[in-house]
């Protein structure tokens, strides 16, 4: 993706804030989210950006976890059934399949993902919980054994994962926890 398909992401798909509440986008740690000009059109959508730290997508990444896979498995079924059934050129090459077929295929693969998965996903990465702690029992099982350690001082663990979500990362990477 480059910076001006994220600025027309942002201007087509977030949208202006149409209800004066601040939003939170949960973005990763690629460079065109982190330029000035990327965070200006944030802000002026009256959003906050959360940055995944790098190397945690797959424990943290909503869709990574919980419906990724059924989705591509649909649209690869899709694509099957196209090449068993699309017409052949005279060489015998598949004919491509045009846009309206392509998005249809999209289409139905996202309209199989059940609404509840969704919610659930966004919950079991610990996105969007009550703040209250009631969901706290959502957490997916890799994320929830993180949160069973107990620092000796909260406070200093509060500010590291502020740190990590709210500022952006260093070049280095992260490989994650195994």
């Amino acid at each position: 993706m480059t910076s001006e398909k994220f600025q027309e992401w942002l201007s087509r798909v977030w949208g202006p804030n149409t209800n004066n509440v601040r939003r939170l986008l949960v973005l990763d740690q690629a460079p065109i989210h982190k330029t000035q000009p990327a965070k200006n059109a944030v802000e002026e959508r009256d959003t906050d950006i959360a940055y995944v730290p790098a190397g945690c997508n797959r424990l943290l990444q909503p869709a990574d976890m919980y419906w990724n896979r059924s989705f591509k498995a649909s649209l690869r079924r899709s694509w099957e059934e196209f090449m068993r059934i699309a017409e052949r050129t005279p060489k015998g090459n598949l004919q491509k399949p045009s846009r309206q077929d392509v998005l249809n295929s999209v289409a139905a693969a996202w309209d199989a993902v059940p609404e509840e998965t969704i919610i659930l996903s966004f919950k079991g990465c610990g996105i969007s919980n009550a703040l209250d702690g009631s969901e706290d029992g959502l957490l997916h099982g890799r994320l929830s054994d993180v949160c069973d350690i107990c620092p000796e001082h909260p406070e200093e663990l509060q500010a590291e994962c502020y740190s990590l979500l709210f500022n952006t990362d260093s070049d280095g990477s992260f490989d994650g926890f195994e």
